[in-house]
């Protein structure tokens, strides 16, 4: 197995697409009084882009989050799209009855900081509810956190699944962290929601026969790629397994993928775990 090419100057690729909001369509509504024009979302993009201040700079983003949430709160139908806005992810379940969007903002230390809304149609109506990245701050094992009441361990979501169990639905989310410059992070999160509506992230649905988790964290190179998701026609989350290597001087090792794929089966209301699943390359064909 070839090693990754000496590490370089890492500029983080949502630091990159942030560079794009310059050139964003004009949409959206923010908080300001009735006599004034209210901003557009990429006019508060754009403050942020511009803003050479970092403290300054999370406000601005701080700005748009909630304009986005009004825009969101105005949605009852759940229908508007936010395709027009780069560096937003947004996913939503089969049953149309919840949509996440989620974004970064990276910083001068080289971490990021993550911003999520949840809109979830129950029979009340549809709740929208702002997450709160606490994994800075988070105490107990990441795995088996239980976060409710909009806590959340922040990272971009680029799939959403949907899985029944009896009477209750389990939806089950694939998400990337750019974590820092050394290594990035992919995650499988569980999501239910409570007799509210409130989004509870962590139930412990991942099983690999000795212990149970809400939440897996995958962490690898920067400099290598890591394909995590989930295959519609084998019905099963997959990913590499990983091996450490100390690929730089002065640096701990860190993950690398190898070529031996694991994976994930939804049975009985859980996440079982298959080893070294067989796959070809006709496996990673989108069908």
């Amino acid at each position: 197995m070839k090693r990754s090419a000496p590490l370089r100057r890492f500029i983080p690729p949502s630091f990159i697409v942030a560079l794009l909001w310059l050139c964003l369509p004009g949409e959206g509504l923010a908080r300001t009084p009735p006599d004034e024009p209210p901003p557009s979302l990429d006019s508060l993009l754009r403050k942020v882009v511009a803003e050479a201040d970092s403290a300054l700079r999370v406000a601005a983003m701080d700005d748009f989050a909630a304009a986005l949430d009004d825009a969101l709160r105005q949605d009852a139908a759940m229908s508007r799209s936010f395709d027009g806005i780069p560096h937003i992810g947004v996913v939503a379940s089969n049953d149309k009855k919840v949509r996440l969007l989620t974004w970064n903002l990276p910083l001068a230390t080289g971490r990021h900081k993550y911003y999520g809304i949840v809109q979830y149609r129950g029979g009340g109506g549809v709740r929208t509810t702002v997450l709160r990245d606490i994994k800075e701050t988070l105490s107990a094992p990441a795995e088996s956190a239980l976060l409710e009441d909009g806590r959340w361990f922040g990272a971009r979501y680029y799939e959403l699944l949907q899985h029944k169990a009896g009477k209750q639905t389990f939806y089950t989310l694939l998400g990337a962290d750019f974590h820092t410059g050394i290594t990035h992070r992919k995650l499988l999160e569980s999501l239910t929601f409570d007799e509210a509506g409130m989004p509870v992230f962590g139930v412990p649905l991942f099983d690999n026969g000795r212990w149970k988790a809400g939440r897996v964290l995958l962490e690898y190179s920067a400099t290598t790629p890591f394909y995590l998701h989930y295959l519609a026609h084998r019905k099963m989350i997959v990913y590499p397994r990983m091996q450490l290597e100390t690929l730089h001087p002065g640096h701990p090792p860190v993950g690398v993928p190898t070529d031996v794929f694991d994976g994930l089966v939804f049975e009985n209301g859980r996440w079982l775990l298959q080893k070294e699943v067989p796959l070809t390359a006709n496996d990673f064909i989108k069908k």
